[in-house]
């Protein structure tokens, strides 16, 4: 795989904050479902996703960045590595591990289980003499497990699927797609884990998990602060002055509310538990405010009206300036 720093155009000195906003910035342009059938595209954001994987996590990247691991979070083997008594090399250097490399060598003349020998006549252990093993080496430990790396990915909602909840279909980078409940509630930029749906886990060690980003679109009418959620609603001058019984939308559907009269442009109705559910099964409130609005097209007859009334009725609605 190519360098995790370049796949993300990324100075080796950039931030967590840097690296996470390079991914998600190249995460949506090369998504696949924005590319269908683009084969192209579809490992570019495989390369995306394994860059992020290693770079985000701290450990593996301090790992890459010595020389330890490969792009790929395999170890690497330098050379010089029996040098100085088979000691590891000081400084960035990962050099290869005398002991690690007799301990493997020792667990394949092992054969992978007990009383099997592949160097008949030497032994149960592997190598008479050696006591089971390679004598001083740990002839008796076996390969290490490893949880399979966690994978990224990123899942697009509409407010109203995100305040209420919803089931959608979301592609991994492992090229997997699962049908997953996105519980009700859910704020940008929160992640929903998938447990066991990452990449598998090395010698038998369980599979990583995927942790799926929610990001949600933008609404034309909606808002949202906390659990509760704001809407502006247009309404003519004869509802305003009069007061109506209008549609509200929510984001359950539309309802009914009373517009009082004399109700000028900021008044604002609440609408009881018309707000966001949180995890505890308790919802917010919607919020109307209104915004008188006058008709779109010039009238005359409207105009004389209010020239008349405004001339017999003066009144003002800014404070005066001391």
């Amino acid at each position: 795989m190519k360098d995790p720093y370049r796949v993300l155009g990324l100075a080796r000195s950039a931030s967590q904050d840097e690296i996470k906003s390079a991914y998600r910035k190249l995460a949506r342009q090369n998504h696949p479902d924005l590319h269908q059938g683009d084969a192209k595209a579809e490992e570019k954001f495989k390369e995306i996703q394994s860059a992020y994987q290693l770079l985000s996590d701290e450990d593996k990247r301090v790992q890459f960045d010595r020389g330890q691991i490969d792009a790929e979070g395999n170890p690497t083997f330098r050379s010089g590595g029996f040098a100085g008594g088979g000691r590891r090399r000081s400084g960035g250097g990962a050099g290869a591990d005398f002991h690690d490399i007799f301990k493997d060598f020792a667990n394949q003349a092992r054969g992978g289980g007990r009383g099997e020998n592949p160097f008949g006549g030497m032994g149960g252990g592997g190598f008479g003499g050696f006591g089971g093993g390679f004598g001083g080496f740990g002839g008796d430990e076996t390969h290490p497990q490893q949880k399979g790396a966690t994978v990224n990915c990123w899942l697009e909602l509409d407010f109203s699927e995100a305040a209420r909840g919803c089931k959608k279909t979301v592609r991994l980078p492992t090229g997997k797609e699962l049908s997953v409940n996105v519980p009700a509630g859910f704020e940008d930029g929160q992640s929903l884990r998938l447990k066991g749906q990452g990449m598998p886990g090395l010698n038998g060690a369980p599979s990583g998990d995927a942790m799926v980003e929610i990001h949600i679109k933008p609404d034309p009418m909606f808002s949202r602060k906390g659990k509760d959620v704001h809407l502006d609603l247009p309404i003519t001058v004869p509802e305003a002055v009069m007061g109506a019984k209008i549609e509200a939308p929510t984001i359950d559907g539309p309802v009914h509310v009373k517009v009082p009269e004399h109700a000028n442009s900021g008044t604002t109705l609440r609408l009881r538990g018309k707000g966001i559910k949180d995890k505890d099964g308790n919802r917010g409130d919607q919020y109307v405010k209104l915004r008188v609005m006058l008709p779109e097209k010039s009238d005359k007859e409207f105009t004389d009206f209010v020239k008349k009334w405004a001339d017999k009725n003066p009144y003002s609605v800014r404070a005066k300036k001391s």
